[in-house]
């Protein structure tokens, strides 16, 4: 009788054990870099109304957790964002440029065709606010000094959006980077006491996982 029962009991064990296996099986863990060019700008701001878009980058690494068509996609990035005011050129104007340490964790999806779309959170850390007088000068400052009385905040918190797909180990792909926070603050008194600025940036980007 034991026996028997050991022979009924035996494919059921199998059967167990092969059902927990393959959604282990079908998770992967894998590490890729992330670079690309954008376009950014501030809103919020009177004196930011007619600003032209600046040109930056953005490159760093990222973690990807992937299982059952969804990937948590947390990463740590280098990028910049700016702005050029409506009369810059090569003599006259002025452009501003925040540099960030930025963290985003994204919640991605695949979907036909090896497209993917995703979105999710993101911090950033400033590194440094400068702004430039004209494009063939040299002359910058640190933004608490120059005359609109802001400067960025340390941190910033943002929204990613992002779609593209998928080839292999290599995807291409279009990034949204929509500040929420306030990015600057005053450092004086006055009317730039209760300016509200945020950041907008648009990237193509181009990743390489390993």
């Amino acid at each position: 009788m034991i026996r028997h029962v050991r022979w009924y009991a035996a494919p059921m064990i199998v059967a167990l054990a092969g059902a927990q296996l393959r959604p282990a099986a079908a998770q992967s863990l894998s590490l890729g870099v992330m670079a690309g060019a954008s376009l950014s700008t501030f809103t919020g701001a009177s004196l930011y109304d007619d600003a032209k878009q600046y040109a930056g980058f953005i490159a760093g690494g990222f973690v990807r957790l992937a299982a059952a068509g969804f990937a948590v996609q947390p990463g740590i990035y280098y990028t910049t964002k700016g702005v050029k005011s409506s009369d810059f050129s090569e003599t006259t104007g002025s452009r501003e440029k925040i540099d960030y340490i930025q963290i985003p964790v994204v919640l991605r999806l695949r979907l036909p065709m090896h497209l993917y779309a995703g979105a999710g959170p993101a911090i950033g850390f400033k590194l440094g606010c400068k702004i430039s007088l004209a494009s063939s000068s040299s002359t910058s400052a640190d933004c608490p000094d120059t005359p609109t009385g802001l400067n960025a905040k340390s941190t910033e918190i943002s929204g990613i959006a992002e779609a593209g797909i998928d080839l292999g180990k290599f995807s291409l792909g279009a990034r949204a980077d929509l500040g929420i926070s306030n990015a600057f603050e005053a450092v004086n008194s006055g009317s730039t006491a209760n300016v509200t600025v945020k950041t907008r940036t648009l990237s193509a980007v181009a990743a390489i996982r390993f």
